[in-house]
């Protein structure tokens, strides 16, 4: 795809990733928001597999929950208690790989088609985000940290090696 076509389509290669993105519009609740931001930071010291950026992190997640079967994803749906993301929401845009928002889509396909169940990308997202949070709450074995008021670009990690 030439440079040109790149910004036509809203998709550019951003060094973040390596790979291809393309900017795509999730509704956040407040409660939801703050849910991930707690999940990410925890995962920051706790996971040492996590992105060390935020949207790498909600990628992560999106792509975990692309992976699980329609039915896997139908019994998680029930039991992650989404009645509990509350308060009016806003728009966020976030730059995640093509092939990312590719499994998102052949993901609600598939729910779709298998099951009849109808979500949106961003109904898709707040399940990924309550199962990866819940994930975070396992691996810290207490609750989430609070979220913080903003999220610094790439925060410090935990170190890997001790630290003399």
């Amino acid at each position: 795809m030439s440079s040109d076509a790149g910004a036509a389509s809203g998709r550019h290669t951003s060094p973040g990733f390596g790979a291809e993105t393309e900017r795509i519009g999730i509704y956040w609740k407040p409660s939801l928001w703050a849910l991930a931001r707690s999940a990410y930071v925890a995962d920051l010291d706790h996971d040492p597999g996590s992105p060390d950026a935020f949207v790498s992190w909600l990628g992560r997640a999106l792509e975990q929950h692309a992976e699980r079967t329609p039915a896997q994803r139908v019994a998680l749906a029930g039991d992650l208690q989404l009645q509990n993301v509350t308060g009016s929401g806003f728009t966020r845009s976030h730059p995640l790989p093509v092939r990312t928002i590719e499994l998102i889509e052949e993901a609600v396909i598939a729910d779709r088609r298998e099951l009849g169940r109808v979500v949106s990308r961003s109904a898709f997202t707040a399940e990924a985000v309550v199962a990866a949070a819940q994930a975070a709450r396992e691996r810290l074995g207490r609750p989430l940290p609070p979220p913080p008021a903003r999220l610094s670009n790439r925060p410090p990690r935990r170190p890997t090696r001790p630290v003399s």
